[in-house]
């Protein structure tokens, strides 16, 4: 006879649940090899398996048949256990569904059916820039089929099952709704395993317990291979930082926008007293220091995603290796992830000289600023400079690209030249001309970087370089024409005829490399705005546009333009860094910069 299932109480709920994380348990080694997004840490599986095996530890203990009170503890037990992404997801869409099953013994389809269109909104909720064809989309796709059959489908075991074949059908189509996966050749991990979890459910259904079913779903068999290979790892900051924090009337939409400026990957799970913070971040310390403000922190996890990416990393021996110059305005992180060799402009200071970011920081040049006033300059590396480096990792590479500040600017190019001309292994130096400067140059050095990691020849890497040189924008704000004045770049008389009429410009570097003015407004709070405005502009009119900010001693205003490019381009990358002395000694204290690159 067959069985039916007319309503789902907590017993019967309790026993999906735990056969369900025995699927996940099976699957988790599956789960990690898939994983490329939203990094490529190789940790999903193990992530999940340890959300859900807290829930069942949570469960267990528990005798309650009614349903509200079983689905409490899935979603308490789930917030105190998520790990990782998919682990704070689906803790949010149990606490979703126990909020919308409040004070209810047992269900029906329809009620069910309802409850997880919540659950999946609510997941939805939760993450700071929603993605997609990854597990929230499946979860949609679900939770929408349920609420269509429900009302003509009683029976839960129908249900179940033809939903079963909605959500797979649904994570077929995530590599075509998020490109990474299609160049990996895998379905998203983490809507794997929210497939893998209905999997459970289902065989516990038909056959009392879990079967052991194959880990390759319908999809990876039609691909030949996974090519993760060819995938960058999308590790844009080193710590994947969680904490379980509990207060009274915890605002989460709040908590949510103070920790948005912290790094990216930001979710934001649970309730009015309790809630699970899952963030990628540079700065640990500094996102527990924010979150202490708002309650209690009771549990904390980081992990360095560096050490983590061990399975689908590509041979640290790279065949192309990668040159710039110090006024490439990058991330320490990034230079470190891509092992880019820096070489030092050097920076003068009255009779003293420095090399930058070796003998001298930002923060020391900074303070120059304020309280020197002693004449201040750049000037490029001497071509011992470049030979040093260049004989450094010579031997490790079959070619090496050298990509720099615009010659029309600075005479770097030419010292790059002759620091490789007497080289043994001159002829595998490439030398390229960004035509422009600052973070507009690192965001080229990321292109190239990431160009490299995913193997592409070196004429292809060169010849694309020089169309993102096309594609590719700076703009810059100067907040007072002191600076301007002091290098020489502006002559006394117009700088002081500006400062009297509160002129404020905003300059660029056009396609021949040159620095020019690209607008000029009256007053400090039009510059801000008018600088914003025409990097969003320009980025209008590419795809696929990516941005970089760089600020002297003005970190609330770079991360003021980072919020405001991110409500325009949700999913772009926003690279925000301090400024070298190269472009600090010209606009000054409080001074900025955005760079737009995209794909024409």
């Amino acid at each position: 006879m067959k069985i039916k299932i007319k309503y789902l109480n907590g017993i019967r709920f309790k026993r999906f649940i735990i056969n369900s994380a025995q699927r996940i348990n099976q699957m988790e080694q599956y789960l990690n090899d898939i994983n490329v997004f939203p990094v490529a840490d190789g940790d999903t599986g193990t992530n999940m398996v340890a959300t859900m095996n807290s829930i069942v530890k949570g469960i267990k203990k528990c005798k309650e048949s009614s349903f509200t009170r079983i689905s409490s503890i899935i979603a308490d037990s789930a917030l105190t256990g998520a790990r990782g992404n998919s682990g704070a997801i689906l803790a949010q869409f149990f606490q979703g569904l126990a909020e919308a099953t409040q004070g209810k013994v047992r269900l029906s389809t329809e009620a069910f059916a309802s409850a997880a269109v919540k659950a999946a909104k609510q997941a939805r909720k939760a993450i700071s820039h929603p993605q997609e064809g990854t597990i929230i989309t499946v979860m949609k796709d679900w939770a929408n089929h349920l609420t269509e059959h429900a009302p003509h489908t009683p029976d839960f075991v129908e249900l179940f099952k033809k939903s079963l074949s909605k959500a797979k059908d649904s994570l077929d189509k995530t590599p075509d709704k998020l490109l990474i996966l299609k160049k990996a050749g895998v379905v998203d991990a983490g809507a794997q395993g929210f497939v893998n979890i209905l999997e459970g459910i289902v065989n516990f259904i038909e056959y009392g317990k879990v079967k052991s079913l194959k880990a390759i779903t319908s999809t990876t068999k039609k691909m030949s291979s996974f090519n993760l290979e060819k995938v960058d790892s999308g590790i844009n900051f080193q710590f994947c930082t969680e904490c379980l924090l509990e207060g009274i009337g915890l605002d989460l939409k709040t908590i949510k926008q103070k920790l948005s400026f912290f790094g990216d990957s930001l979710i934001v799970a649970g309730s009015k007293n309790k809630a699970h913070i899952h963030i990628h971040t540079d700065k640990p310390e500094d996102v527990f220091a924010e979150l202490s403000e708002f309650g209690t922190i009771v549990k904390t996890k980081v992990d360095d995603m560096h050490k983590q990416h061990t399975k689908i990393k590509l041979d640290a021996q790279k065949s192309i290796g990668l040159v710039t110059d110090s006024t490439c305005d990058l991330p320490p992180e990034l230079i470190k992830k891509y092992n880019i060799q820096i070489v030092p402009i050097v920076i003068q200071v009255g009779e003293k000289s420095y090399l930058d970011q070796v003998e001298i920081k930002p923060k020391d040049f900074i303070h120059i600023l304020e309280t020197s006033n002693e004449k201040l300059s750049t000037s490029q590396p001497p071509p011992a400079s470049f030979t040093e480096v260049y004989n450094k990792i010579a031997s490790k590479y079959e070619s090496i690209i050298s990509l720099h500040i615009s010659e029309r600017l600075s005479g770097t190019i030419q010292s790059a030249r002759m620091g490789c001309k007497s080289m043994e292994y001159s002829n595998k130096i490439h030398i390229v001309d960004s035509k422009t400067s600052s973070v507009a140059l690192g965001l080229l050095v990321a292109e190239a970087a990431q160009l490299i990691q995913e193997r592409f020849n070196l004429g292809e890497i060169i010849n694309r370089l020089k169309i993102a040189a096309d594609n590719v924008k700076i703009f810059i704000s100067i907040p007072t024409l002191k600076y301007l004045m002091r290098s020489g770049r502006l002559s006394k008389t117009k700088g002081l005829l500006g400062t009297l009429l509160n002129l404020k410009p905003i300059l660029t570097v056009n396609s021949d490399g040159n620095i020019v003015e690209a607008a000029k407004v009256i007053g400090q709070k039009r510059v801000l705005h008018k600088t914003l405005n025409l990097a969003i502009k320009f980025a209008k009119s590419l795809k696929n546009p990516r941005f970089g900010i760089t600020h002297v001693a003005a970190p609330e205003l770079a991360q003021w333009y980072g919020y405001k490019i991110r409500t325009v381009f949700i999913s772009s990358k926003v690279m925000i860094s301090e400024a070298s002395p190269a472009l600090s000694v010209h606009i000054g204290i409080g001074g900025a910069a955005i760079a737009v690159l995209g794909d024409s």
